[in-house]
């Protein structure tokens, strides 16, 4: 007589992650870098479609961590940016502060200092072809002509930085809400409409970055992290608001880093691209001085991981 047939037992529900970030530069860039590390979960960028996720990694939108948080949703909140302006946190399970070693400060309590969020790989093609600039103004209204003027401008300034440089502008890389893009380019200069202009939410900023012989971006810890990690020189933008003016700030007094005059680049951009210690091995100390591994990412997504063993 033969033995009865053992059912198979179901497979377990695959487990189901929000990633999701502010429309801005910095933000995308660490919600990328992060994702790359949960290539086991169903990750989902719809915070309203379908059943509540087990867990969100969200990045700097503190206004969707405070409604998942209180849906019953456990949530590790990033702060892509350094300290939250104002440091104020929304209520989440976890709370992750990227920065890096060589950005120094103090420690907050109740919230992991991750290191520095990296990319995954640092590619490099045999030979740059030009220059990337990434400009952030991710709440640039049309309406706000002062505002609008101001970042023309740096954008201007950056496509005459990137010229200088001697190779074409292989793309600019602009997180400006849609309304206001056009406003924004018309401030820029005529030729702009000739440009290859992206928005954040298209551009693959690594796979440009391959190729790039300069960067040319607003102050974002993102932007250092990248010229390091693919060993390009780097010439930052002037502040376009509060924010980043304190993050120039810490930028430029722990690495040096050139700031562009909007009003005459050519300088500038001569001793950035120029310059004899190039940024990479000026960070590549300070991290190995401050025992940064470059792995803030891998430890936020360990955090997500332990979040769904033990959720709150």
């Amino acid at each position: 007589m033969s033995s009865p047939t053992t059912a198979p037992h179901p497979a377990p529900p695959r487990l189901r992650v929000l990633v999701a970030a502010r429309p801005a530069l910095e933000s995308q860039a660490a919600m990328r870098h992060v994702s790359a590390h949960l290539t086991e979960i169903e990750l989902t960028g719809e915070p309203d479609a379908g059943p509540a996720p087990d867990a969100a990694v969200v990045c700097d939108d503190d206004v969707l961590a405070a409604r998942l948080s209180a849906s019953g949703v456990p949530v590790v909140f990033v702060a892509s940016g350094g300290q939250p302006p104002g440091d104020i946190w929304p209520t989440s399970a976890v709370r992750c502060l990227h920065r890096p070693g060589w950005l120094g400060g103090q420690r907050a309590k109740g919230v992991h200092a991750v290191g520095t969020i990296a990319p995954p790989r640092a590619a490099r093609a045999r030979a740059a072809r030009g220059a990337v600039v990434q400009l952030s103004t991710p709440d640039l209204h049309p309406a706000d002509r002062e505002a609008v003027a101001r970042a023309g401008a740096a954008l201007r300034a950056a496509a005459e930085a990137a010229r200088y440089d001697g190779k074409p502008l292989l793309g600019v890389v602009l997180d400006v809400p849609a309304p206001a893009r056009s406003a924004l380019l018309s401030a820029a200069g005529e030729d702009f409409g000739t440009l290859p202009v992206t928005g954040v939410e298209e551009a693959a900023t690594e796979r440009l970055l391959a190729e790039a012989s300069l960067l040319v971006s607003s102050p974002l810890l993102t932007a250092v992290n990248q010229a390091h990690a693919a060993r390009v020189p780097l010439l930052l933008l002037p502040a376009l608001d509060a924010d980043q003016a304190r993050r120039l700030a810490g930028i430029t007094e722990a690495t040096g880093v050139e700031v562009l005059d909007a009003a005459a680049p050519d300088s500038s951009a001569d001793r950035a691209v120029r310059g004899a210690d190039p940024l990479w091995n000026r960070i590549s100390r300070a991290l190995e001085h401050a025992g940064d591994d470059r792995r803030g990412a891998q430890r936020i997504a360990r955090q997500v991981r332990q979040l769904l063993l033990a959720p709150f």
